[in-house]
């Protein structure tokens, strides 16, 4: 039996599955399965698997098109390894993905899955960017409360947490989904290197079903914070979004307010609750309270909050002395503090 099983969805895959397929036959780890499901495609993706004569390769096929949700769970249930590593099929793996996932989990049994930071290519392979997702893992469980902490294509889990499955409510953010779960029952980690190159195309599902992702993405987030006894307004639901994607509207008095409760509230709840550790919670809600403030520098509102509200507390000691600093300066602005120092000195010299 292999101790990893790689799984691969196919569906229409031709321009890129060769070198996702290839990705992994060239691994540092050699002893894998790699299990691809073809979904019914309808281009040369089956020829192009089949063209491979490695016998680490397990090939299998859908009656006809049954979509993403089917085939990734099937995959699931048909991989035999004791870890499964999960890459579509137009992405790539960097040669040492599997050795050093492989590793970490081997060597920290408490942890039941592993993602990694991962690189950004485009059509023509051309390196776009990179995302530095959070690796830290006492932090992973509460930014999951505001933002997907995971690519996809990078995670490695073990076998048993396979068994919880993606659920078919959330197209296509079934995965988010997924990882919450996991991370309610296992410590979950990303490896803060680049292990994985992440394609970004115009037939990625997220860009195809962005209306579908970001209605899901709300019921998700409603669902973590109905735990919190939190049970959101739609309003309440975009601000939260925002948040989370630290997407704050500049000296606007009613977005300051609405953020303003919005953190105070969940800072009350999971005091009383305690779904998240308590201190890396409030860490988290000091540097989202930090943010909006800096956004609203220029407003009254944010200045006394800054000296009243129960969030402030929750600031780091650089933070509180830096937005203290930039309060103080908004109260003696140019024209008042230097313009008339310099006239001063001017009448001065001229008397």
């Amino acid at each position: 039996m292999p101790k990893v099983s790689v799984v691969m969805p196919v569906f229409n895959g031709e321009k890129f599955i060769k070198m996702a397929i290839e990705s992994i036959l060239n691994q540092t780890y050699k002893d894998f399965e790699l299990v691809i499901i073809n979904d019914g495609s309808t281009d040369s993706s089956a020829e192009i698997i089949q063209s491979y004569q490695d016998e680490r390769i397990r090939f299998l096929e859908n009656e006809g098109n049954r979509g993403i949700f089917y085939t990734r769970n099937r995959l699931f249930e048909e991989a035999k390894g004791e870890y499964i590593a999960i890459l579509d099929c137009d992405d790539c793996a960097e040669p040492i993905r599997l050795e050093k996932q492989v590793a970490f989990l081997d060597e920290n049994e408490e942890f039941g899955l592993v993602g990694s930071w991962i690189t950004i290519i485009d059509n023509e392979n051309t390196i776009k960017g990179a995302w530095q997702l959070e690796h830290r893992p006492e932090r992973i469980a509460a930014k999951l409360l505001f933002l997907n902490q995971f690519a996809q294509s990078s995670i490695m889990m073990r076998k048993e947490f396979s068994e919880l499955k993606y659920r078919k409510e959330y197209p296509p953010a079934e995965d988010y989904d997924l990882w919450i779960r996991i991370a309610h029952k296992t410590r979950v980690i990303n490896l803060p290197e680049s292990l994985i190159k992440y394609r970004i195309h115009d037939n990625n599902i997220s860009q195809t079903q962005r209306e579908t992702a970001d209605r899901n993405v709300l019921k998700i987030y409603k669902n973590q914070l109905e735990e919190l006894g939190v049970y959101a307004t739609p309003d309440e639901l975009k601000t939260h979004t925002k948040i989370g994607n630290m997407n704050f509207e500049v000296n606007n008095k009613v977005f300051f307010e609405k953020a303003k409760n919005w953190l105070e509230l969940l800072h009350t709840k999971n005091q009383r609750i305690r779904v998240y550790k308590t201190l890396v919670f409030n860490e988290l809600l000091g540097e989202y309270w930090a943010e909006l403030l800096s956004k609203n520098i220029d407003l009254d509102l944010a200045k006394e909050s800054f000296k009243n509200s129960l969030l402030s507390p929750l600031l780091s000691a650089n933070k509180k002395d830096s937005l203290s600093k930039a309060f103080r300066l908004r109260s003696f602005p140019l024209n008042y503090t230097v313009k008339p120092i310099l006239h001063f000195f001017k009448k001065k010299k001229n008397k």
